[in-house]
């Protein structure tokens, strides 16, 4: 398979399997778990088995929906990185060994001979240079086309570097290549995403592969981990909060209070804080911490001036609702909660943006960053995630380069 998000890996995913959630609970039938592992363990020697590279359309759909299944555990994190890096690479040599893009995910469409003035070709790709070999030859020639509306959804490099004539963009392989890339970058996130979603609902598999994704994770990123942080328990980071809590925290009216703070900001900021990726939901906050400091120094009172701040300030106004933030961490109806009450209640995970939208639609704003962006906790983790490879890899602009597309 050319592409696992292009059609002809769609509809083997709806007609052959019934669609994303049927594939997902027969794959644990059908992939052990280290032969999903073999689609990256190959990276720490950085040469690609040809059985991987040869693999057939069913059981490449099959091996690769595997690990999207583990990443649903950690949306943002070095196992995500491990996956979508040596699945990319997998990938791209099979597109180079076509000898073809069209079919994939990106709507290219080959250019024949006459499209191109004369003159253009003459410059663009040196035909009157004799002296170079062929291989140079081909990689000059422009082998592809696309809409340009569609180039500048993904093209992250200069427009002066593509050729451009009657709306459309003409590209090199190498530059077909390399938009084909952020194509599967971009779809690879939306996907796990989607999967982040259901994870609850995922055989134990996909846990114990995520798993040993970590394990593999961990040893080929080792020097990066030492400059990249990781989506654990750390300080808020205030600045990099989706537009819907920035809005909660700067205080609501009346009609917004209860949901915005007691539902939105309680939930976020305490997963936020405490256990940004839990692997489950139904963990607890004594699973987290070892005792209620953090949460009763770092976490109430921003809950608290949040409420102060709406109009009319929430806990003036209905001062029983602190009892009820504490329900909603998990503590039961409680103003006076010990480590051992959690579990008393459920900590509530965020609301998925669908509801915030449907329950609260003026704190729904989105910015950039909310693109295929489900929860406002993997806006976060999403944000992190950027901010902390750009960091390791010594690129401040990581970030924007990653949304500019």
């Amino acid at each position: 398979m050319l592409d696992p998000f292009g059609d002809e890996a769609k509809r083997l995913v709806r007609e052959e399997f019934g669609g994303i959630n049927e594939l997902l609970s027969i794959i644990p039938s059908y992939v052990g778990i280290d032969q999903a592992i073999e689609r990256v363990s190959w990276i720490k020697s950085g040469e690609i088995p040809e059985e991987i590279l040869k693999l057939g359309d069913v059981q490449d759909l099959l091996t690769f929906y595997a690990l999207l299944g583990a990443l649903a555990f950690s949306p943002y994190g070095i196992e995500m990185e491990l996956v979508k890096e040596s699945n990319a690479r997998i990938y791209s040599e099979r597109l180079r060994r076509a000898g073809r893009i069209e079919g994939t995910s990106i709507a290219l469409e080959s250019v024949s001979g006459n499209e191109i003035p004369i003159r253009d070709r003459t410059i663009l790709e040196r035909t009157h240079h004799q002296e170079l070999p062929p291989g140079e030859r081909e990689r000059l020639r422009l082998k592809y086309k696309i809409p340009l509306g569609k180039l500048l959804e993904l093209w992250d490099g200069s427009l002066k570097e593509v050729y451009i004539r009657k709306g459309y963009a003409y590209l090199t392989e190498e530059q077909g290549l390399r938009l084909w890339e952020r194509s599967f970058e971009r779809n690879f996130e939306r996907a796990v995403n989607l999967l982040y979603e259901v994870r609850d609902e995922l055989p134990e598999y996909y846990l114990r592969l995520y798993e040993r994704l970590g394990e593999i994770a961990r040893e080929h990123f080792k020097e990066r981990l030492e400059r990249m942080g990781s989506a654990e328990a750390q300080p808020l980071r205030f600045d990099l909060f989706p537009p819907c809590v920035k809005i909660a925290l700067g205080g609501v009216p009346a009609g917004l209070r209860n949901y915005a703070i007691t539902v939105l900001l309680t939930s976020f900021l305490s997963y936020a804080r405490l256990c940004p990726n839990p692997p489950r939901r139904d963990v607890r906050i004594r699973d987290c911490v070892s005792d209620l400091s953090i949460v009763e120094k770092e976490i109430l009172p921003v809950i608290i001036e949040a409420g102060n701040r709406c109009s009319p300030p929430l806990f003036e106004d209905q001062p029983h609702e602190v009892k009820n933030i504490w329900y909603h961490l998990g503590f039961g109806l409680t103003d006076k909660p010990t480590l051992e009450d959690s579990g008393n209640s459920t900590w509530y995970f965020p609301p998925n943006c669908s509801k915030i939208r449907a329950n609260a639609p003026q704190l729904c704003r989105p910015d950039r960053h909310c693109r295929n962006i489900k929860n406002p906790l993997t806006y976060y983790l999403r944000r992190l995630y950027l901010e902390n490879r750009g960091k390791a890899g010594g690129d401040e602009s990581a970030e924007g380069g990653e949304e500019n597309g």
